[in-house]
């Protein structure tokens, strides 16, 4: 006979408590998404023993950062996403502040999605990446209008099948990986990749959803937080030593568009089928999410929030803003950057209290560390701002 599992009460809805394995997934899934695209591109460029050290760099540094949050979320008595801890360590104008710098982010992530949906679907189908562009943006704008709860679904079947294609793909290219390409280096391009990897790593939003439905758990949800903040880490790894491998210098800023020429169409297919619906469900799952917050915690119309957030990356579109890796590394270099500063704020903020956490999630040595972790994010958003100043 089948039992049902107990339900939790998560922002006003009943949610089944999920199991351990459940608990990895859902960080997994909402961390792998179409930031992976862009990691190829930018390692290629600066050399690709250097792209995997920045990688393992900023994946150790991003498991630091998701512990952290954890920890602050075990023992702030609720489940709260960023905005909500920054209100309640560092005021109301901290929330703000960082809720705008969220918008934006996101706004920018929606961007990419509309630039690299184009390349793709031109990819597959023919015709001109802009004409796709505009299609896609379109169709995706309906879904997000229409705020379908049959998305969020979709999105985790999505999820799953998109890390199932990777590793396949990964490991179908493995065999034609040339040594040649592990020796090459560009010293000038040092810091492209950083950008697109913070991008990639980024699945903050995920921790709160975990706690709340490990209730009373917290060495369940630390073995989720470590293993599913590790598990993307390596499929970024695995993906970069396979297409860069192989590819070398002629890596697409959208990665699966150039493996059609090399591994005939079947693999050309199979790609960017994975890159598509990894972009669209992005698109769909984040528009939406944008579109409740404007809704509920600035009050705003449905139809004023949800035109601000499919006008705003179009138009920028529209305005020549079409390199995919850039928007990529403006996103994860500058406000995600900015973003993690935060967070080590308001972690330092919460152990001043006194507000630990107890059942085997503490942090060690957190006060310490975050020190050299404040200082890489500070210097990666100086250098993101030099950049686009620059340009």
């Amino acid at each position: 006979m089948l039992v049902d599992k107990p339900l939790v009460l998560h922002q006003g809805v009943y949610k089944k408590i999920a199991t351990l394995p459940e608990a990895i997934f859902m960080i997994t899934g909402m961390t792998i998404g179409a930031g992976i695209l862009g990691i190829p591109y930018v390692v290629a460029q600066a050399g690709l023993v250097v792209g995997l050290a920045q990688i393992a760099f900023l994946g150790i540094i991003t498991l630091f950062l998701n512990m952290m949050i954890g920890e602050i979320t075990v023992c702030a008595g609720e489940n709260l996403q960023l905005p909500g801890l920054a209100a309640k360590y560092l005021g109301s104008s901290a929330k703000a502040i960082l809720a705008t710098i969220l918008a934006f982010g996101s706004l920018g992530a929606l961007l990419a999605y509309i630039v690299g949906e184009g390349v793709a679907l031109s990819a597959l189908f023919g015709g001109d990446a802009f004409s796709w562009s505009i299609i896609f943006w379109s169709l995706a704008s309906y879904f997000v209008w229409r705020g379908l709860s049959t998305v969020k679904i979709f999105e985790k079947i999505v999820s799953f099948a998109v890390i199932l294609i990777i590793v396949f793909l990964s490991v179908y290219l493995l065999p034609a990986v040339r040594a040649e390409n592990f020796f090459y280096f560009n010293l000038g391009n040092i810091f492209l990749p950083y950008g697109v990897i913070l991008f990639a790593l980024n699945g903050v939003p995920a921790i709160a959803e975990a706690h709340a439905l490990l209730p009373g758990r917290p060495r369940d949800f630390r073995r989720a937080v470590v293993i599913g903040t590790a598990i993307p880490i390596l499929v970024y790894l695995l993906f970069a030593v396979a297409v860069v491998g192989v590819s070398g210098l002629s890596v697409s800023e959208v990665a699966t568009v150039g493996l059609g020429a090399r591994f005939g169409v079947g693999i050309s297919v199979l790609a960017n089928v994975f890159a598509i619906l990894a972009m669209a469900t992005g698109f769909v799952g984040l528009g939406t999410a944008l579109r409740d917050t404007f809704r509920w915690d600035y009050r705003l119309s449905n139809w004023l929030a949800t035109w601000l957030v499919i006008s705003f990356p179009l138009t920028l579109f529209l305005l020549g803003i079409k390199s995919f890796v850039a928007i990529l590394g403006v996103v994860g270099g500058l406000f995600i950057a900015v973003e993690s500063i935060f967070m080590v704020i308001i972690y330092w903020v919460a152990r001043h209290r006194g507000d630990t956490a107890g059942g085997g999630f503490a942090v060690r040595h957190a006060l310490l560390l975050g020190i050299p972790v404040l200082m890489v994010f500070t210097i990666v958003a100086l250098l993101s701002i030099a950049k686009f100043l620059v340009k």
